[in-house]
């Protein structure tokens, strides 16, 4: 059995379901539900009992959403209750067994310069739109950047090796050395619930890039994801 370590903030989160979102009016909510999200979304994930998943969570953050089901869109409103903390020999007390560490969302994790200490193979993605020079020496010792595609102009310039992994509802695109290595499309669903699809899919990929490659990895985990979030209509 594999291990898998998240590292990240502790997002509580607040979700309110709704069929429309018209800004300036007042809007109808279907219903409100309270849950643990970030790096907690991955709990939704099959595992296939392979994998055995450790939650380091490091800082609290409070996060209002509003699930759009009619667009297939989520918009979030959030806030720290508490920083990310440096802990002396944090990261040396699971390096030894552990197989894979993901960082969730990177520019909301203020001891990042703490990564570089990492000896194993690990993942990063990102939540805003900060400028992502500021994170270049982790993001070049990283095997894999996830983040969404419309934010590929961030990354702009920026040489690096790593793999950087963009995704959408529309598919995935497979970048190394600003070169697209390969695109793969794919058709929307519409009215699905789509908070924390960005964490699913980056579980989904690494559960199967660890015996794989980086094009199966995304055309695997794009088809596992739509499937988990078609599930959550029912």
């Amino acid at each position: 059995m594999k291990t898998l370590v998240l590292l990240g903030k502790k997002y509580l989160d607040e979700i309110v379901f709704t069929k429309s979102n018209v800004l300036g009016e007042t809007n109808t909510c279907s219903f409100v539900v309270k849950k643990n999200g970030g790096m907690y979304n991955f709990e939704e994930i099959n595992f296939e009992n392979e994998w055995k998943i450790n939650y380091k969570d490091s800082g609290v953050k409070k996060a209002y959403i509003i699930n759009d089901k009619s667009l297939s869109s989520r918009t979030s409103y959030v806030y720290d209750q508490k920083g990310s903390s440096h802990e002396k020999k944090f990261l040396e007390s699971f390096q030894n067994d552990t197989d894979w560490v993901h960082i969730c969302y990177l520019d909301d994790y203020e001891c990042y310069e703490d990564l570089k200490n990492l000896s194993i193979p690990f993942s990063v993605d990102f939540c805003t739109t900060k400028n992502r020079e500021s994170f270049m020496d982790i993001m070049k010792k990283a095997e894999i950047i996830f983040d969404s595609r419309e934010r590929k102009g961030l990354y702009e310039g920026l040489d690096m090796n790593t793999k950087l992994i963009l995704h959408d509802e529309y598919g995935v695109e497979v970048i190394k050395n600003g070169k697209i290595i390969s695109k793969i499309d794919n058709i929307p669903t519409k009215g699905l619930s789509v908070n924390g699809a960005g964490d699913i899919f980056a579980g989904n990929f690494i559960k199967h890039y660890i015996s794989t490659d980086a094009i199966t990895a995304s055309k695997k985990s794009m088809r596992e994801t739509t499937n988990l979030l078609i599930k959550r209509k029912k």
